[in-house]
């Protein structure tokens, strides 16, 4: 009897010290997730961010952007998240590249599209090889035919982040 109400005792106070320390445990896990997966790359203040149509009008007047450029994803690279194109007027877009200090590829959650994002970096006109995009029809998914038809380079406003907010 003695036993039992031994193993009783300990088996309560087992299961409560476990239930305290799971509850604390998922706060702290949720709070810490929320921040670390809603940035990518370098963290950043995003108190200032401009419209990816206003940062795309004064690049195609010649002069690069650089600061925090905010957007709708229209579609992310379904490879690795290593870019994401975001929304402009008229069907447009414009893509975002994302690269650390180093110029070494972060990636971002493939399953972002449609989400607003914040991206600080340096937006400028680039010449995209045909190579380049090819590459990237291949990554959006494209079809060999789709991709076969890519004969000539782009110059268009790009945008290089080293660092990612996605808002929920």
């Amino acid at each position: 009897m003695k036993f039992l109400i031994l193993v009783f005792a300990a088996s309560t106070i087992f299961l409560a010290s476990c239930n305290n320390t799971t509850t604390n445990d998922k706060k702290s896990d949720k709070d810490s997730t929320t921040t670390i997966t809603n940035f990518f790359g370098k963290q950043f203040e995003n108190t200032n961010a401009i419209a990816a149509s206003e940062v795309v009008v004064q690049i195609n007047s010649g002069k690069p952007f650089k600061g925090v450029m905010e957007g709708r994803i229209m579609d992310v690279c379904q490879a690795k998240g290593c870019w994401a194109n975001l929304e402009l007027p008229a069907g447009q877009t414009i893509k975002v590249l994302f690269r650390d200090a180093n110029g070494d590829e972060f990636s971002i959650d493939k399953t972002s599209t449609g989400k607003m994002i914040d991206v600080n970096g340096v937006g400028y006109m680039d010449t995209t090889s045909v190579e380049m995009l090819k590459h990237y029809a291949e990554d959006d998914g494209a079809s060999k035919e789709e991709i076969a038809k890519i004969k000539s380079p782009e110059i268009k406003p790009v945008f290089t982040a080293s660092g990612a907010f996605i808002k929920k």
